[in-house]
């Protein structure tokens, strides 16, 4: 276990490492003005400037998800961290197979109240109705982007079906809002956020990039595959 003001920091020690990270590549990337699409370098790793921006957007990212878990931490409270937890606040790599070396002993738990299980963000009822309706608009102005295009690039039917999810996606976030209360105060998990989509949205870049890794890796593009002929089929 370990105390709520104590995972606090440790988070904003992380972010400071990642803001450091973005900045030297900031400069790199300021270096490397004018290359060429394909253009590499040896002192950059042999990377593109595209990859390296790519690069720079995954460490902005992840400034920005750590930043919402440290905002959101209750720092009077005791937190209990898995493994997982561990990796979604950055404390441990994922190659670490002893979460006993990220986790202080028991002179650092506070006694007098009950702990958190795993990372939980704190969110008042009228901060969640309004990121809920902004994805709400969001998903209605996607649907209505695919259902009025002039001269779609992709056939009909995947317009229809893209269409039909975002507006799927509107109801069941709307549904959400209607039925939580805004005077009150809500404890969310990873998966709280992921359902209601209230995390930072993904880049595009960075999504394709992470796409294509795990496609190398092995079944992601199947699995995508079925995800989508589910929704379409619905």
């Amino acid at each position: 276990m370990i105390g709520g003001e104590e995972l606090s920091q440790r988070i904003g020690e992380r972010i400071r490492c990642h803001e450091a990270a973005v900045s030297a590549l900031d400069a790199r990337i300021k270096q490397r003005e004018g290359d060429l699409p394909f253009d590499i370098r040896a002192e950059d790793g042999f990377k593109t400037l595209g990859e390296l921006e790519v690069e720079r957007q995954r460490w902005r990212d992840r400034v920005t998800h750590l930043t919402l878990l440290r905002d959101n931490i209750a720092t009077k409270q005791g937190y209990v961290l898995g493994k997982s937890d561990l990796r979604l606040a950055d404390l441990i790599s994922s190659d670490v197979a002893d979460e006993s070396h990220a986790v202080p002993n028991d002179d650092h738990v506070l006694p007098k109240r009950a702990p958190i299980d795993g990372l939980k963000l704190t969110i008042e009822g009228e901060e969640l109705h309004r990121l809920l309706e902004e994805r709400i608009r969001s998903h209605e102005r996607r649907a209505d982007w695919w259902k009025n295009k002039d001269e779609p690039l992709l056939p009909d039917q995947v317009c229809a079906c893209e269409a039909r999810r975002h507006d799927w996606r509107a109801a069941v976030l709307g549904f959400i809002r209607d039925h939580t209360d805004s005077t009150q105060c809500y404890l969310l998990g990873e998966a709280d956020l992921s359902f209601g989509e209230l995390l930072p949205e993904k880049p595009a870049g960075v999504e394709q990039a992470e796409y294509k890794e795990g496609d190398r890796q092995g079944d992601r593009e199947d699995t995508k595959d079925y995800e989508e002929e589910k929704v379409c089929s619905g």
